[in-house]
């Protein structure tokens, strides 16, 4: 396993037991990243070499040409594609033809690799995976910790402060409904570029002991499980594991209505919202809080089919394509 940065499951992946080597990079894209690449895969006689975020791809692909090692990069957020006039874009296209499968999380996604590649290089999807039976065994968190009425409504969001997850827009239509619900919450967890100017954002709307704003939290499925609802209001996404562990974690959901959501959560397992209309999304949150028995049946419809997403069924999937990349090399 070769990686730039730790991170918060940095731990986890110690613990695997995966052998681990750090790349150096001083910068975004910067070449020795190639030269400890390649050097990683001669030394170890690795024989697929998979990467993950656009970073990693670029780097990696380089570093497979030189090696002649089969390489196949993860698509996981839709974040470029080929026709874009980007750097990133500019070195995929030339890097694509030496690739020997594409990998998307989502149909969306793969729809479209397919339609930038041509049928040059397969395209597989493999759904993210989510530990049903790990979540299910954890106890909802005390909302007491941050301060929060325990028999009140909560609206949880977690995710990145980014413009694609539309946080100004959920800004908006907490505003609206917490100002008509004076018992209601809402506990907002995750970082980004755009966590400061929301909290000032907050602030001034005085609306600060009622959003809570703590940043990353390594517990969210505890939140989620002592969350009335739960909102995704993104404009785009890959296939979101924030969603997917919201169904785990049998929390009824608001979500926006694009495709990506579409292809794995049923009409009948979440309340859905507009991505331009911030009306219809805080009528979507009041829905959800005006009849949490009807939540509570979607979300135990979503709970059961969020399981059909096992680790051993994501392990099946790419050992077929691995299989696959190894056979087209001989």
């Amino acid at each position: 396993m070769a990686y730039q940065h730790d991170g918060p499951n940095f731990p986890l992946l110690q613990a695997s037991g995966a052998r681990l080597h750090r790349i150096p990079s001083r910068r975004s894209f910067d070449p020795r990243a190639a030269i400890a690449i390649a050097d990683v895969l001669k030394r170890e006689r690795i024989q697929i070499l998979q990467t993950w975020l656009r970073r990693m791809d670029i780097w990696g692909g380089v570093a497979a040409g030189f090696t002649r090692v089969p390489w196949l990069f993860s698509e996981r957020s839709q974040s470029v594609t080929l026709d874009e006039h980007t750097a990133s874009a500019s070195a995929l296209r030339a890097l694509l033809p030496i690739a020997r499968a594409v990998v998307a999380n989502s149909e969306t996604a793969a729809g479209i690799w397919r339609r930038g590649v041509g049928g040059k290089v397969p395209v597989h999807v493999v759904p993210n995976a989510i530990p049903v039976d790990h979540i299910e065994r954890v106890a909802p968190a005390d909302r007491r910790e941050f301060g929060l009425p325990d028999d009140s409504p909560l609206i949880l969001y977690a995710g990145r402060f980014t413009p694609g997850k539309n946080v100004p827009l959920l800004g908006e239509a907490l505003a609206s409904l917490l100002r008509e619900r004076p018992d209601a919450h809402a506990l907002m967890l995750g970082e980004g570029p755009d966590l400061q100017n929301f909290r000032a954002w907050v602030r001034a709307q005085g609306l600060a002991r009622r959003i809570v704003l703590p940043g990353y939290r390594d517990d969210l499925f505890r939140w989620m499980k002592a969350a009335t609802v739960f909102v995704s209001p993104s404009r785009s996404e890959g296939r979101p594991n924030v969603v997917m562990e919201a169904m785990a974690c049998d929390c009824p959901m608001v979500l926006s209505d694009i495709a990506p959501h579409r292809e794995f959560v049923t009409p009948e397992e979440a309340l859905w919202c507009r991505t331009d209309d911030g009306v219809s999304l805080r009528d979507g949150l009041a829905r959800a809080l005006d009849d949490p028995e009807a939540g509570k049946v979607r979300a135990a419809l979503a709970l059961t089919s969020i399981r059909r997403f096992s680790i051993d069924a994501m392990v099946d999937a790419y050992d077929a394509i691995y299989r696959q990349v190894v056979t087209r090399g001989r």
